[in-house]
């Protein structure tokens, strides 16, 4: 938005001056900007070739989650208002890149899901079972659908809002996502299994599927998931070891 566009010029040097909310591989930190509260996500640097690739192949991650939060708009699926990205290059190499939304002072899932099945989490994770229907009928495929990137809170009107984040990795379709699809989309869901079967189970009867076999084909894909995560895992561990 044009009123943003002096701080989306200032933000390298004023990155430091917002109030943190997260480090690890990506930082967020929130600024007050003429009177309104944005968050600012400034991705990991890429190193070796995709430094590169980023600057002249492919779009930088918050280039792609601008975009991505724009197309869900359109698709009526709630994100953090996107407000604007900026790329900084050290020549012809992709140096940093930052994007730019509205806060958003709701929660994340793994909150209800870890605390399942106390009486509170069951009406919200039925609505979460009816959010994640209605994002798979719109088409979306987010390719890290999780109980963490999916942010929660009262709607005020005795319901629950949803907002997806962490959107620089998602698919569009023309249609609603397949069977096939959707519960492979779900298998990053990584939490009690009692509270994974039974937002199967909600989510299968709001499809029309058979509750039984959506229960059992997600849970084998969770499993295959989980499975190949950890050897992966593992299999890092000892290469690391190794050097």
């Amino acid at each position: 938005m044009e009123r943003f566009r002096s701080f989306l010029e200032e933000l390298p040097a004023r990155f430091g001056e917002g109030e943190l909310l997260f480090r690890g591989r990506n930082e967020i930190r929130s600024f007050m900007v003429g009177g309104e509260r944005l968050t600012v996500k400034r991705f990991r640097k890429p190193s070796g070739l995709n430094a590169f690739l980023y600057g002249h192949l492919r779009k930088s991650k918050a280039r792609r989650a601008f975009e991505h939060g724009m197309e869900l708009g359109q698709r009526n699926i709630p994100t953090p208002e996107p407000i604007g990205w900026r790329e900084d290059y050290a020549g012809c190499l992709l140096r940093e890149s930052y994007l730019v939304t509205r806060y958003s002072d709701l929660r994340p899932l793994s909150e209800v899901t870890n605390a399942f099945p106390a009486p509170h989490t069951l009406p919200v994770l039925d609505a979460f079972a009816a959010f994640t229907a209605e994002v798979h009928r719109a088409g979306i495929e987010h390719e890290d659908f999780n109980n963490g990137n999916t942010q929660w809170g009262p709607d005020g009107r005795g319901g629950y809002r949803f907002e997806l984040i962490d959107i620089n990795r998602m698919h569009f379709r023309p249609r609603p996502l397949t069977p096939r699809e959707s519960l492979h989309n779900l298998r990053r869901i990584t939490c009690p299994m009692t509270a994974y079967t039974y937002i199967l189970g909600r989510y299968g009867e709001l499809r029309g599927w058979d509750n039984y076999y959506t229960q059992l084909r997600g849970c084998k894909r969770l499993a295959r998931f989980i499975t190949l995560r950890d050897w992966r895992y593992e299999l890092k561990r000892v290469l690391l070891r190794r050097k």
